[in-house]
């Protein structure tokens, strides 16, 4: 409770809890948002929690909130993600088993190389999809804003490989920040996702960021994937007497 200075309801329906650190600058406190399907919720644990705030001098009005405050990331795979795992294992296996016992050595090798072609391919979709994905949020809802640079110990502490850190205020009047290795000028136009601040990018870099994305999508991870998946069932057609690697070879 020690560092946060204030809580807020925002959002067009009331369903955000906007909770503000302590900071010796307004403009580098920094904010944590958490949404709630329930605007009641949230309208009801603010108030629990804005009088449950300890009442500060002017001497701890300048405490550096985000000091006091661990975040932990939680990691528990459920029991069917195990599952689903172990059997996906088992079945490559089986299936790797069912090939060399038939003497379709063709198809068990390629079989061998389909685990390392599908998860490049799903390692290349996940890396491009990010960009592509967010890249278009922005160039269709996003908002254009005039963002400052900021890079500070204070602010720079939410990401310490970004170069450059800009600080703009979304439409609800919340300080936000892009970091990112992108730009240089003091002062940049900074496009933002409204309904998540969070996500947000030069506007001169987006563009790229969006190409870069799709390239990435079409020009590896899907002929990637295409190949493992192919290799697969080629596999899968050899065990099961649809083709035979004798009429290849």
């Amino acid at each position: 409770m020690a560092a946060i200075e204030h809580v807020e309801v925002r959002g067009p329906r009331n369903h955000t809890l906007v909770v503000v650190l302590t900071a010796q600058e307004p403009e580098t406190a920094q904010i944590y948002r958490f949404a709630s399907l329930s605007s009641t919720s949230v309208k009801r644990f603010a108030a629990v929690l804005q009088e449950a705030l300890p009442v500060r001098d002017k001497a701890e009005t300048g405490l550096h909130g985000p000091s006091l405050v661990t975040v932990k990331a939680l990691n528990c795979p459920g029991l069917p993600a195990v599952r689903r795992d172990v059997a996906t294992v088992v079945a490559f296996f089986v299936v790797l088993a069912a090939l060399l016992i038939t003497q379709s050595w063709l198809g068990a090798c390629f079989w061998l190389c389909v685990p390392m072609l599908i998860g490049g391919g799903v390692s290349l979709t996940v890396l491009g999809w990010k960009p592509v994905s967010e890249g278009w949020i922005l160039a269709v809802r996003g908002i254009t804003v005039d963002g400052q640079r900021k890079n500070s110990g204070s602010v720079d502490a939410g990401d310490p490989n970004a170069l450059y850190v800009y600080l703009f205020t979304d439409a609800e009047g919340s300080m936000c920040a892009y970091r990112g290795v992108n730009g240089g000028r003091n002062e940049e136009e900074i496009v933002y996702d409204p309904r998540n601040p969070g996500v947000n990018q030069l506007r001169r870099r987006n563009a790229a960021q969006f190409a870069t994305g799709l390239v990435l999508l079409l020009a590896l991870a899907l002929p990637v994937l295409g190949g493992g998946v192919a290799l697969g069932l080629f596999a899968l057609a050899d065990l099961f007497g649809f083709t035979s690697s004798t009429m290849i070879r």
